[in-house]
């Protein structure tokens, strides 16, 4: 069942995010029609009849935040997310290297050292040993820094900064834009984001905000003038490209915020802390002067870009909603935060009064949140108090859900949020902050978000009992896109 027509979904859970009790759901071509009592699907015998059999019906899940292009690019990459131990890294680099008489760089991705046996970073000498006639690149899972051996230090252009060329340790901007620097080519951008857009099908993903590239935005909109592409696509383009961004609208994709990262990682040790690091005298990083966050919050308000501020650590956070709080009044471009990870009380009562957006990743909490977590091993106890989903939403914030690729998947955040060890939420709550939170945060709500007639038909079927769910039907425009039913 794939193509677009008249179809009923009947006998189900239905979780509108409208608090109207639908038990039938119509949908007409790209639109839902009608919602209401089960009878209003007597006598329609055009349609084609889904019974969910109690399965969950709800909107098509929104990733608020999520690296799209790179998570397609990846796909061809050396994915270290499941590898345990440096040794097994090293042991897959090797074969791909001895199975690829490639000269072009071989970025290693996703790695997370606190799940590795060895629980350290690798070394420069270690992955020239690998290869020294090939640039080979370890990218940690946060994107924040990574380990470069001699050839691939060598191969970045002179002006890019924080590169230690005695350890390799790359740090933010050089990490973030490696795909900049060692660009891969339009027919591999495509082929990227095709696969991305088959991947988040099966993960109920409707819309993604995607925090993205000039030129991956140029293939967005080639694949988009030949109806390549069934994803809806909010490209949020980086602040240095402020001048090239005007706030555009095709069908699939539209433009209009501008990204910029006040801080680093916990991970990296380069989230700007008020503490140290426990065990260091390392703060982390603020990437900017008040007056020069201040000024960019400023221009960018007034042309009229909604802005998107990666803020993780607390002092990063306060520079942030300072320079909110000085250069705007009432929060009608909607700008948000980014992250929010190590927000205190006060700065989640700061948020709610100057109606900030909270951009935040419940998947973190599954990754690094629990007992013994990468939380707890970097930051010690407050470590056990970061991601405060359920005091923001206590606080009144508009709290929305996305996954920074780590990894991208909505169910698997939902988890994340209703299992958090202090600040967990409802399975209701998870879902409106995936879904109706989600398309406010990026100006659609009158377009998706919940079930309600008239907006556009982008649905997801789970099955299973909170927070154990499975995708097993994705809807995109009217069109069944992904279906194990």
């Amino acid at each position: 069942m794939t193509d677009k027509g008249m179809i009923a979904f009947i006998n189900g859970n239905i979780l509108t995010m409208e608090k109207d009790g639908a038990e039938a759901v119509i949908i007409r071509e790209d639109k839902i029609e009608k919602t209401g009592p089960r009878g209003i699907v007597k006598g329609m015998k055009e349609a084609q009849i889904v019974d969910l059999k109690g399965r969950f019906l709800a909107p098509g899940f929104i990733d608020s935040h999520i690296y799209f292009v790179d998570t397609g690019l990846n796909l061809a990459k050396i994915d270290l997310s499941k590898i345990r131990s440096l040794e097994d890294a090293f042991d897959i680099t090797k074969e791909r290297l001895e199975k690829e008489k490639k000269v072009t760089p071989l970025i290693c991705v996703d790695f997370d050292e606190s799940k590795w046996k060895e629980n350290r970073l690798p070394k420069r000498e270690e992955l020239d040993k690998l290869g020294s006639d090939r640039a080979i690149i370890f990218r940690r899972v946060c994107g924040h820094i990574a380990v470069a051996n001699k050839k691939a230090l060598e191969s970045i252009p002179k002006g890019w900064k924080k590169i230690d060329y005695n350890t390799g340790i790359l740090l933010e901007d050089v990490v973030l834009y490696i795909n900049e620097i060692f660009p891969p080519e339009r027919k591999e951008i495509e082929t990227a984001i095709t696969k991305a857009q088959k991947k988040a099908y099966s993960l109920g993903i409707t819309s993604i905000h995607d925090m993205t590239l000039k030129r991956y935005l140029d293939v967005y909109r080639e694949m988009e003038e030949k109806d390549g592409l069934r994803i809806r696509v909010y490209a949020v383009l980086p602040v240095r490209d402020m001048d090239y961004i005007t706030s555009w609208r095709g069908k699939w994709v539209k433009t209009g915020g501008i990204k910029l990262f006040a801080d680093g990682s916990i991970g990296a040790k380069t989230a700007a802390l008020k503490l140290p690091y426990p065990g260091t005298r390392t703060y982390g990083v603020l990437n900017y002067e008040r007056e020069e966050i201040e000024r960019i919050v400023r221009e960018a308000d007034r042309r009229g870009f909604q802005i998107f501020i990666h803020a993780i650590g607390e002092r990063a956070i306060e520079q942030v909603l300072d320079a909110y709080e000085k250069e705007l009044g009432e929060n009608s471009g909607r700008h948000r935060i980014e992250h929010f990870e190590l927000a205190d009380t006060s700065a989640i009562k700061r948020a709610k009064k100057f109606g900030v957006i909270l951009a935040m990743q419940p998947n973190f909490i599954a990754n690094w949140g629990k007992d013994g977590g990468l939380y707890e091993n970097l930051l010690g106890e407050r470590g056990l108090h970061t991601n405060r989903f359920k005091t923001a939403l206590k606080e009144g914030c508009m709290v929305c859900f996305g996954s920074d690729s780590m990894p991208p998947g909505p169910v698997y955040g939902t988890k994340g949020a209703m299992e958090h060890p202090s600040e967990g939420v409802s399975f209701y709550d998870a879902l409106r902050m995936y879904t109706i939170n989600s398309a406010y945060a990026g100006f659609d709500e009158k377009l998706t978000g919940s079930i309600k007639e008239g907006k556009k038909a982008d649905l997801v079927v789970l099955s299973g009992s909170p927070p154990n769910l499975k995708v097993d039907m994705t809807m995109v425009n009217g069109e069944v896109v992904y279906n194990r039913l």
